[in-house]
C-alpha cells in the first residue's frame, strides 16, 4: 500500500511541475514550433518567438502577413510586425513612452496599458503618430529596449484581424534569450 501512495505522490508532483512549466515561457528555452507555427530566433538581439507558418520573415526584423513580392516602394505586405532593439539608456519602458508622448504634446488620442511579456513589464501604446496606424509595444530586458510595431493597426475593425492574431501569438510566445 505504501508503494502505491508513493507512486501517486510522485505522479502528482510530476504533473504539478509539468503544469507550471506549460504556463510560463520563461523556462530558459524558446517555445517549440508546431504544424501551424514557425520559430523565429534572433540570437544577436536576444529573443525568439512563434509566428504563423503562412507568414514570411524574409525581410530582416519583419514578420509579414501576405507578403507582396513585387519590386518597389514600401509595399511589404498587407500587414507586418517590425522589431527594433536599441539601448535603453537606464530608462524603463514607461519612461520611454512618457518621453515620446510629452514630445508630441497635446491633441492626440493616445491609449496605453501595461502587460507582462516573458516576465518583463511592457507598455502597449495605440495612437502614436506614424506613417501607418500602429500598435507599439515597449519592453526593457537587460538594458535593451525592444520596440515592436504592429502595422497597420485598425482598432475599430469588425472582428479579429490576422494582425491581432499575430499580436496575441507574439505576446504569448516572445522569449528573451540568456545573454552570456
Amino acid at each position: 500500500m505504501k508503494t502505491k501512495q508513493k507512486l501517486i505522490l510522485i505522479l502528482m508532483l510530476i504533473l504539478t511541475m509539468l503544469a507550471q512549466a506549460s504556463c510560463s515561457n520563461s523556462t530558459g528555452a524558446c517555445p517549440p514550433p508546431t504544424a501551424e507555427t514557425k520559430l523565429l530566433t534572433n540570437a544577436e538581439e536576444g529573443y525568439c518567438l512563434l509566428y504563423p507558418a503562412a507568414y514570411s520573415t524574409t525581410v530582416p526584423h519583419y514578420i509579414v502577413i501576405n507578403p507582396i513580392s513585387a519590386p518597389g516602394g514600401d509595399a511589404i505586405g498587407d500587414a507586418w510586425l517590425y522589431i527594433a532593439m536599441t539601448d535603453a539608456s537606464g530608462r524603463t519602458a514607461a519612461q520611454i513612452v512618457d518621453e515620446q508622448i510629452a514630445y508630441l504634446g497635446d491633441g492626440f488620442n493616445i491609449k496605453r496599458f501595461e502587460v507582462e511579456v516573458d516576465g518583463e513589464q511592457a507598455v502597449v501604446v495605440d495612437g502614436l503618430p506614424a506613417q501607418d496606424s500602429a500598435r507599439q509595444v515597449f519592453i526593457i530586458h537587460n538594458e535593451r529596449l525592444y520596440n515592436l510595431f504592429f502595422m497597420p493597426w485598425y482598432p475599430n475593425a469588425a472582428g479579429p484581424t490576422p494582425l491581432e492574431d499575430l499580436y496575441t501569438m507574439v505576446m504569448d510566445t516572445l522569449h528573451f534569450l540568456t545573454q552570456e
